[in-house]
């Protein structure tokens, strides 16, 4: 019936779920462990058992339901648990703040609930899926400049901006898939310049990059100056959802237009309260976000025989053939680390890469046992 399962598998595409249990900086599965290099859990939170145990005790105080909201916001799903959330992060970022079930919800959402067919769309090469398909689920015209490419977006711009009413300049802050971070300053010049909009996914880059971890818009000195910043939940904060910071009337906009806000069911209660918990820790996390940026440096420098991408705590190793690729994750996994290798269509072809994903609960004696570990595997394929 789908023979196109067969050619995925020749091809070294196929892919399959492994149940895992998580503890720190461990990744339980098969009846093994391994250092885990896969996560997105980049502060350790997720694995903080002290954090988990003094949410519990203060969710077990509550007398409200918490466990589901049972309809969309607009019905009855709108709790206090998300104007005290949305409220705090609101506060943080100085502009109005409006949660989403999850990135792929909001970035799908959001733009074609703001465009029409008079408006265009400038986006990254390498933004993310969902971006992606926001592109296709919108009315507006677009077009994607290559990757960081500010001459290329500066000539689309003086080529198309006349014929348009409005331009929408979309990017992510830490690219998912190569680490390397977008030149935020630059595309805010060029937004003022030519009276565009301004749309960053920080989903990558919220709670790891600025002093009081609020992404690389607020450590590059950019953060009221980005029009539109999206920011998930479930990597760094260690929890689901998304949200968005933006204008009161675009905030306004949305309630009423993005069809993934009004016809899902929003988040349960309980999940919104731990999202709260673990903003609030987070704004002084400091230690660990030094630490994990002296791990990344560290373990980046540390990596030899591959084409190394990236500037961040995500840190892709491009070994190009699919299967070679593969290969190399099993070895890592045979030596004790578990790190996904990526193919073909999240990457590009002949590009696939192991992908690092660095937390502050890793340890310099974790890192340096991977690093070692990849060059020697990396040597004999």
């Amino acid at each position: 019936m789908f023979e196109e399962l067969e050619e995925i598998k020749a091809q070294g595409l196929y892919r399959k779920f492994n149940t895992f249990a998580v503890r720190g900086e461990k990744v339980f599965g098969g009846g093994r462990e391994y250092l885990n290099f896969s996560s997105n859990d980049y502060l350790g939170i997720a694995s903080s058992i002290e954090m988990q145990h003094e949410f519990l005790r203060k969710a077990s105080e509550e007398t409200d339901f918490l466990m589901g909201s049972t309809s969309s916001r607009l019905l009855v799903g709108s709790f206090k648990a998300f104007e005290e959330a949305e409220g705090e992060i609101s506060k943080a970022f100085g502009r109005p703040c409006l949660f989403f079930n999850s990135g792929y919800h909001a970035n799908t959402g959001i733009i074609p609930a703001l465009v029409s067919g008079r408006d265009l769309i400038l986006a990254d090469k390498l933004v993310h899926a969902s971006i992606i398909d926001c592109l296709k689920l919108s009315d507006a015209k677009w077009m994607r400049f290559s990757h960081n490419d500010i001459g290329h977006l500066k000539s689309l711009l003086e080529a198309h901006r006349s014929n348009f009413r409005r331009v929408f300049i979309v990017t992510e802050s830490v690219f998912s898939m190569d680490g390397d971070f977008a030149p935020l300053r630059e595309l805010v010049e060029i937004k003022n310049k030519y009276g565009a909009f301004l749309y960053v996914d920080e989903a990558h880059g919220f709670g790891v990059f600025g002093d009081g971890g609020l992404g690389l818009c607020e450590e590059r000195g950019v953060l009221q100056d980005v029009d539109f910043i999206m920011c998930t939940l479930g990597k760094a904060l260690a929890s689901e959802g998304a949200f968005l910071i933006c204008s009161e009337e675009a905030r306004e906009m949305l309630v009423n237009k993005a069809r993934s806000l009004i016809f899902t069911t929003a988040m349960p209660p309980i999940n919104v309260m731990w999202t709260l918990l673990s903003f609030k820790k987070m704004r002084s996390m400091n230690f660990e976000r030094k630490h994990l940026k002296s791990i990344s440096q560290k373990f980046r420098n540390s990596l030899k025989n591959a084409e190394i991408l990236g500037e961040s705590q995500i840190v892709a190793a491009v070994v190009k053939d699919a299967g070679k690729c593969v290969a190399l994750s099993k070895l890592l996994a045979e030596g004790g680390v578990w790190a996904s290798a990526v193919r073909y269509p999240t990457v590009a072809k002949n590009s696939a890469r192991i992908r690092f994903s660095l937390s502050a609960s890793l340890s310099e004696k974790d890192v340096d046992f991977c690093a070692e570990l990849f060059n020697d595997k990396i040597s004999i394929l």
